[in-house]
């Protein structure tokens, strides 16, 4: 088990460019196949339809529908690719905020009464189609994004290695010559004892408002803390994510077997590649992530192919 410089790494990522899809970020789970789900939609239309027609008319049964619409909308998950739910951003309202609001059910009568004025008569006249559910879960496609990068991390990782431990505590990581955890997906304090057994300092986290890395893999006494970043295209936050990823390597401890690694997938990657780089940007950014490289050499910037480079390299026994 002998790691190469991290320059080469980075070459090796330069050199096998990102695909322009990736089976680990495509999403085609299809949701109108579920009985259950669409007979809830069905069912929510229904009463929405009844309760603008009865919204002005002093009536026990209103509060009766109202309890119904309520309780659908909180009990089913899915129910959120609703036509009714979409339009709670034209409201600025999330239902995932929704749902941690102690006073949602005056809120859920106000949404109501502006879909009623602003929405279910159009929706009347165009007609009502359950694809119109399915559509908006594509669409949210990409809010799996996050959790789709961690998959994607342990599935390399399972590659390479035959039984690697999802570590529930200190021991775990420590009596095992293969375990991971996943600090920014609940293994957070795990991953500060690890810190502090460790001295492992993670100015990262402290220059960043608490920033909880994705992946920790030690590898008999190599420790690799790996932030990973699902990179498109640029603008905006995304750029903001790209310079979070750059930093990242900015940063080092006091141990040549502990390294940070930024691993970026996505045809973003690609323009770090380019014979001629034509964006000031990205020059800047390339010559940034060289520059971390070279002053911290345990460290690692790399993308998919650079980093199954790395796996296969921790793979073999010293």
């Amino acid at each position: 088990m002998i790691l190469k410089d991290n320059i080469t790494y980075w070459k090796i990522s330069l050199n096998h460019l990102e695909p322009v899809q990736d089976n680990y970020y495509i999403f085609d789970d299809i949701i109108i196949d579920d009985e259950e789900l669409i007979r809830k939609v069905e069912r929510l239309r229904e009463l929405i339809i009844s309760y603008c027609v009865l919204i002005e008319k002093e009536t026990n049964v209103i509060n009766e529908i109202f309890d119904e619409i309520y309780d659908i909308i909180i009990s089913i998950e899915k129910i959120q690719y609703h036509e009714f739910i979409a339009f709670w951003k034209v409201l600025d309202i999330s239902y995932s905020v929704f749902k941690k609001l102690p006073n949602r059910k005056e809120l859920l009568k106000e949404i109501l009464l502006k879909y009623c004025q602003r929405r279910r008569k159009l929706y009347d006249k165009m007609g009502y189609s359950n694809i119109i559910v399915q559509a908006l879960y594509d669409f949210g496609a990409s809010r799996k994004k996050g959790s789709a990068s961690n998959y994607k991390l342990i599935d390399l990782i399972k590659q390479h290695f035959k039984i690697p431990v999802h570590a529930k505590s200190l021991s775990d990581l420590e009596n095992n010559d293969l375990s991971y955890c996943l600090p920014d997906r609940g293994d957070k304090t795990l991953f500060n004892k690890f810190c502090n057994k460790y001295n492992i300092k993670y100015e990262f986290g402290i220059q960043h408002q608490g920033k909880i890395l994705d992946l920790i893999l030690k590898v008999r006494d190599q420790v690799l803390l790996i932030e990973a970043k699902h990179m498109k295209e640029g603008g905006g936050a995304q750029d903001k994510q790209v310079v979070e990823l750059i930093d990242f390597i900015k940063y080092s401890e006091n141990s040549e077997k502990i390294h940070y690694v930024a691993f970026m997938d996505g045809v973003y990657f690609n323009r770090y590649a380019e014979k001629t780089i034509t964006s000031n940007k990205t020059r800047a950014q390339k010559e940034s992530i060289i520059n971390n490289l070279n002053i911290n050499k345990y460290n690692f910037f790399v993308n998919t192919a650079g980093l199954i480079s790395i796996l296969e390299d921790l793979a073999i026994p010293s």
